[in-house]
């Protein structure tokens, strides 16, 4: 958005807030200095962030990064005061009242700006006109040695001769910078340009002004009024900025009053956008400006009278160059006390009107909060109190009664303050009313409330939702006559739907609710009758899908309803009883046919259905012992090359031990006990076996005996699987299983080594 001395300000968007902001960054030297410099901002946004005043642009936050240190500002991109140069002076007196009022705020603060200057006078997005980079800010991030000859140009253009021997800024000082910024918009160049210096300033008088950029004449009062603002003695200048405010309100009255309107200065000037530096535009809406916050005409002229009494004093007859002008800052004529000096009543005096001053700046305030609550609309006699005091205190101001004054503006501080407090409970007050108005149908009374509510908080959802309910309550209501009508009649159906029609326009219209809800009842209870009839003609029936489908939906339409249950429970059972009786059948049917896994599994779910059926539990044990025994012998069927070891040929043996002792054996059990046999004794009988080899190879048949080397040799085995093994030194081991037929091998097994190492 622009640079200056050794700052950058870019337009940023703050994720957190969601929001555009400024973000000045400045590059320091090293981090400890970029950590002094953000100490010390810091400092300065914590006193800024003090300042509730919408003329004052406020920090935000302070971030530092390294050596890059950041401050973020509530934004304003309409550009700088200085695009006024060469405007009608009525347009210039316009924007320098709005800064006159922030800075009257301001000073009333205890606190001075230091460094005002078109350049730090910034427009925002709603027009309004902003102060920012007090003195302590721009004195911090930027020293004279950092600026640019044009830089120091501008920032002179504008610095009291106080300023430039290094003291601290007083409000004298902003008053001499405010009367270089007016000279500046009004003559297109800043006082004793070109070529200021520090010389010049201390020195020298500027040129008397004589027209604005338009050519037009510029009023007297104004011409005056800037050369006393530039006075070089702080105590030549006037002794407020408001005095200076009310001022410019009588030049603004008698431009007005002479025909000679001042433009706007705010969007609805005619420019419609302000363009950044570096070409990024933004739009502005049409319009003029908002009016000020802080009251009418009359805060406007809250010192008129006391500005005409010393003004005309202090610029009579002056001309371009004034060697000595009159004190600005007179106290009213106040007795003096016996004996009293009569500087000594000066002192008082000035009090008094500090007092009035700093009263009036929180009266304002309290005007603003209220005003911005549109307490106008709906404080009532409240509001009415207040601003008569408000008023009052006016009045008592410009015939400098400054304690009544300071009276009246601190009763009207105190009830606009109440009337911001019990703005909460006015809007909940104007809520309940509305809905009260829309429950009755009166639609009237529901704008009324809703509208009042909305002046209190303008965007708040229930109301904004509440007014567009009574804009249609005329129409609900004709519906709801309808739909009423219908239901009469019996036409539930019909009467149905226009209910439905009446929550299409107010979802929350809560008479429709609950007919609707009347409605789907009386539909649903048919519905129930209908569906509970099937569903038990079906179950008398035996068709039991039928049967449950109708109770389910009965069920849904009436949750829990006892006879739907009762019906349903009884269902479940018939179900369940016929599932005990088939498993059960399927169970013996399988254990007849001696599929013993299979019936264990039946017996199971019979079990699972109902864990006390006496005869499941007994037919689960027996299927599965016979299960278990059915595995072993075939188990045992499956290793028969094996009983030529007297182990596993025990094992069988067993086995068929077992099974024989079964009594009623079936089919598959006497067919696996007689083939388990006739094995066993196949494998009881050895036979002879011819092995040959090369009388070289030791042969050895593991486990049954050590053969040794040889050429041919029988040897008796009984019929199974062996492995024999034949070793040679310096040859690789041969190893081979082999199998005896119970009729011997009719091939003899050879067995030599022949793969030599």
């Amino acid at each position: 958005m622009g640079r200056g001395g050794s700052a950058e300000v870019w337009a940023a968007t703050d994720a957190v807030l969601d929001t555009e902001i400024a973000l000045k960054l400045w590059v320091a030297r090293d981090p400890a200095d970029a950590a002094a410099l953000a100490s010390d901002l810091q400092t300065d946004a914590e006193r800024l962030r003090r300042l509730a005043h919408p003329g004052v642009l406020r920090p935000i936050v302070v971030v530092q990064d390294g050596t890059t240190v950041g401050l973020a500002l509530e934004l304003a991109d309409g550009g700088h005061l200085g695009s006024l140069r060469g405007a009608g002076y009525q347009t210039i007196v316009t924007a320098v009242r709005d800064v006159a009022e922030t800075l009257q705020y301001v000073h009333a603060q205890g606190i001075t700006h230091g460094d005002l200057k078109a350049g730090n006078v910034l427009r925002d997005q709603r027009g309004r006109w902003r102060l920012t980079d007090f003195r302590r800010t721009a004195a911090l991030a930027m020293s004279t040695d950092a600026m640019s000859d044009e830089t120091l140009a501008v920032s002179l253009s504008t610095v009291s001769p106080q300023q430039l021997d290094g003291g601290a800024a007083t409000m004298a000082d902003d008053l001499y910078s405010f009367g270089a910024l007016v000279y500046d918009l009004l003559a297109g160049h800043p006082p004793l340009h070109p070529g200021i210096t520090a010389e010049r300033i201390r020195a020298e008088v500027p040129a008397r002004l004589g027209v604005d950029g338009q050519g037009q004449t510029l009023p007297v009062a104004l011409t005056r009024l800037v050369a006393v603002l530039l006075d070089k003695q702080p105590a030549r200048r006037p002794g407020s900025i408001g005095a200076v405010r009310a001022l410019l309100a009588e030049i603004a009255a008698d431009s007005a009053a002479h025909g000679t309107r001042p433009a706007a200065s705010g969007p609805g000037s005619g420019q419609s956008s302000q363009e950044r530096p570096g070409g990024r535009a933004r739009t502005r809406a049409s319009g003029v400006p908002p009016p000020l916050l802080f009251g009418g005409l009359a805060v406007l002229l809250i010192a008129v009278l006391a500005v005409v009494v010393w003004l005309p004093r202090v610029v009579s007859e002056r001309g371009p160059l004034v060697k000595t002008v009159a004190p600005v800052a007179t106290a009213p004529a106040v007795e003096t006390p016996p004996g009293a000096k009569p500087e000594q009543a000066a002192p008082a005096a000035l009090d008094l009107r500090t007092a009035a001053d700093a009263a009036l700046a929180e009266r304002l305030r309290a005007e603003e909060a209220a005003t911005t609550l549109g307490a106008a609309r709906w404080g009532g006699a409240d509001w009415l109190e207040a601003r008569r005091l408000a008023e009052l205190g006016d009045s008592r101001y410009r015939e400098r009664d400054f304690a009544a004054a300071t009276s009246s503006f601190s009763d009207a501080a105190g009830h606009f303050r109440a009337l911001a407090e019990g703005a909460p409970a006015a809007f909940s007050a104007a809520l309940q009313g509305g809905n009260d108005a829309l429950n009755r149908g009166d639609q009237s009374a529901a704008r009324t409330a809703f509208g009042r509510a909305l002046s209190i908080r303008p965007n708040d959802t229930l109301a904004t939702q509440g007014l567009a309910r009574s804009e249609q309550l005329d129409e609900i209501l004709g519906q709801m006559a309808e739909a009423a009508a219908h239901e009469e009649a019996g036409d539930l159906s019909a009467a149905r739907a226009a209910y439905a029609a009446v929550l299409k326009l107010d979802a929350a219209w809560a008479p429709a609710r609950t007919a609707l809800a009347r409605i789907d009842a009386g539909l649903a209870a048919g519905e129930f009758e209908r569906a509970m009839a099937q569903g038990l003609e079906a179950l008398a029936a035996g068709r039991t899908a039928q049967a449950r489908a109708a109770l389910g939906r009965a069920l849904v339409l009436r949750p829990g309803d006892p006879g739907a249950r009762s019906a349903l429970e009884q269902l479940n059972g018939d179900e369940s009883r016929a599932r005990l009786t088939a498993l059960q059948a399927e169970a013996e049917r399988l254990a007849a046919g001696e599929a013993w896994a299979q019936a264990a599994a039946k017996y199971r779910a019979l079990l699972d259905l109902d864990a006390t059926l006496a005869a499941a539990k007994t037919g689960l044990v027996a299927a599965e012992a016979r299960a278990a025994l059915d595995q072993r012998l075939e188990k045992q069927l499956g290793n028969t090359d094996r009983f030529n070891d007297d182990a596993v040929a025990a094992s069988a043996q067993s086995a068929v031990d077992e099974a024989t002792a079964v009594s009623s054996p079936g089919p598959r059990l006497a067919a696996q006990i007689s083939r388990l046999k006739e094995q066993l004794k196949v494998a009881a009988n050895p036979v002879p076996v011819q092995f040959e080899s090369d009388s070289l190879t030791n042969v050895v048949i593991y486990r049954v005996a050590v053969l040794g080397a040889f050429a041919s040799r029988t040897v008796e085995l009984r019929p199974g699987t062996y492995v024999v093994v034949g070793t040679r030194d310096g040859y690789r081991d041969v190893r081979q299983t082999v199998r005896i037929a119970a009729t011997g091998n009719p091939v003899p097994i050879t067995v030599r080594c022949e793969e030599p190492i």
